[in-house]
């Protein structure tokens, strides 16, 4: 048994390959369908409304950290301070200095049991 996932791809490889003995019409569908699962996965995927709301919200909290001072900031200080944040959730607030932590933009640090951002080194 394999570990790897079965794929369309690989499926429609693994046919084509094992039926030597096919039509040239079953031949040429299967390889008409990789060309349609290379066709879809080689365009360009559209952000939701939410994704690109996110981008623009990681990017206003950047422009905020890198204009303030190095103490850094919570969650919720972020959300009382950043008007574009003050409908939102302290969960989704987290979420987005979660994703910025990960990209090495902003690295996070507690005192005294509170979870800090601040803008990272070099940045």
């Amino acid at each position: 048994m394999t570990t790897n996932k079965m794929t369309n791809r690989i499926a429609l490889n693994y046919a084509i390959e094992n039926l030597p003995d096919a039509p040239a019409e079953v031949i040429e569908k299967l390889t008409a369908m990789i060309a349609a699962l290379d066709k879809k996965n080689a365009s360009p995927k559209k952000l939701t409304a939410q994704q690109e709301r996110n981008a623009e919200l990681r990017e206003i909290i950047l422009d905020f950290l890198r204009e303030s001072s190095p103490t850094g900031f919570t969650c919720s200080d972020l959300i009382k301070t950043i008007p574009a944040l003050h409908e939102d959730s302290n969960q989704h607030v987290s979420a987005l200095m979660r994703a910025l932590v990960e990209s090495k933009a902003v690295e996070k640090y507690t005192d005294k049991r509170r979870t800090y951002f601040r803008m990272a080194e070099g940045e």
